[in-house]
């Protein structure tokens, strides 16, 4: 039976102040699940587990671990990876220095693998590239250093680069040794451990789906953290959908149709990119070293999203009823791959696309990673001054929040979201199926 629990702030707080993780009434259901399933793994109330995280008793990684995202997929920032390559990587390898990238969170390592992939492709051995991996989450980077997936995290990736990159043995593909061998994977608190462990003189930073889950102190707390860890002409890369919310500390620029971001007064020149200077060779981990390289940056300004003219409107609307069509006829794997284009790059309708997401997921069995997609998007929803979702779309978000939560038993947080719903859509159908 769930029980309520009663230092519902003092756990909030002390979750953002050790994950940086802005936990509202929006996102809240998954980090309460968490805690009734670990309290009863324990023996333990709620509230005495809960207690127990603040005051130090309770070891927390477990409740890292349940409460962060974990969910990627190979690929997904393809793009992104590409430019990053062709206008930083070659340059500097050009040059005789050695690439430095972090890939910040990276999940159970299909960022960081993908990458090594990409040079590959591109003729450049992973090992001259040293690259980083860091998550908050002991069991994702136990996972990504095991480098064993389901077809599932590879559901963008083109058959012939499955090949190429890829050991299939027993319905698993296993990532190739040389690639296993080039990243460098390491447990790692970004807020709280990034300039006492790594060193400054990334020449590349990947930060994709982490910003839009802290709020605006903490979102720019971090940023000033990565200002700090870039080599003076280093490159910041992000999720489309957190463009707006890393101008106020970087200066943006955009190559080849990709956004990035670098330190404010080093705009490239004549059309390209200034190749990096840094020499800097020291491995990534060092204890106790801290940045000495002091970042100052000026008040946030929210930037309004800029639309790419190279991409026709049509792509959109087609997408979209591709996307429908998909999930209509019952095509779940096509359906989810159409909705991560739409969250992917075209970040105005990231919103709907997450609805639609998540009612694939949960109509295909999936409820956690459903319950996480509703609850991204209407925290989206609230960034983005819920551009193109509809009334029946926030209602049906909180519809599949309330069926997850009432399958888990926790009936009084289910009714808040369904007297959401009834003052969205009083005749949705998921009111006659939970009264």
């Amino acid at each position: 039976m769930y029980t309520t629990l009663s230092i519902k702030e003092p756990l909030f707080r002390w979750i953002q102040q050790q994950t940086g993780l802005h936990i509202t009434q929006v996102n809240e259901e998954p980090v309460l699940l968490a805690l009734k399933v670990l309290a009863s793994e324990q023996h333990e109330t709620v509230d005495g587990y809960a207690a127990g995280l603040i005051d130090g008793r309770v070891y927390p990684q477990p409740f890292y671990d349940a409460v962060t995202t974990h969910e990627s997929f190979f690929l997904r920032h393809r793009r992104h990876m590409e430019v990053a390559i062709e206008t930083v990587i070659q340059p500097l390898l050009r040059k005789g220095v050695r690439p430095r990238v972090l890939s910040a969170p990276c999940a159970q390592g299909e960022e960081p693998y993908s990458f090594a992939m990409l040079l590959q492709d591109y003729g450049i051995h992973p090992g001259e590239v040293e690259i980083v991996a860091t998550d908050i989450a002991a069991s994702s980077i136990q996972q990504a250093k095991q480098g064993v997936y389901r077809k599932y995290s590879l559901r963008q990736v083109p058959d012939d680069f499955i090949q190429h990159h890829f050991m299939y043995k027993k319905n698993l593909y296993h990532v190739n040794s040389l690639v296993q061998r080039a990243v460098q994977f390491v447990r790692l608190n970004l807020l709280e451990e990034s300039l006492a462990r790594l060193v400054p003189g990334f020449h590349l930073i990947f930060c994709h789906n982490m910003l839009i889950y802290f709020d605006a102190p903490t979102r720019n707390q971090m940023l000033e953290i990565f200002c700090q860890l870039l080599d003076r002409e280093g490159w910041l890369f992000v999720d489309t959908t957190e463009v707006p919310h890393v101008s106020g500390v970087f200066e943006g620029d955009t190559v080849q149709g990709v956004r990035g971001f670098h330190k404010r007064g080093m705009k490239r020149k004549s059309g390209k990119l200034k190749a990096p200077s840094s020499k800097l060779q020291a491995t990534s981990f060092m204890p106790q070293i801290s940045c000495s390289e002091p970042s100052v940056a000026p008040a946030p300004v929210i930037k309004p999203i800029e639309k790419t003219a190279s991409r026709p409107k049509s792509d959109v609307q087609e997408k979209r009823l591709s996307a429908e069509r998909a999930y209509r006829n019952k095509q779940f794997d096509e359906a989810i791959r159409l909705y991560e284009q739409l969250i992917e790059h075209h970040p105005l309708w990231a919103c709907w696309a997450r609805v639609g997401k998540a009612r694939v997921l949960i109509d295909s069995g999936q409820e956690m990673q459903a319950l996480e997609e509703a609850g991204a998007a209407l925290s989206s929803k609230e960034m983005t001054a819920g551009l193109h979702l509809t009334k029946n779309d926030e209602a049906d978000a909180h519809a599949i929040i309330a069926l997850v939560l009432r399958n888990k038993g926790m009936q009084t947080e289910m009714l808040k979201h369904i007297e959401v719903v009834r003052k969205l859509k009083p005749d949705h159908e998921v009111l006659r199926i939970t009264t």
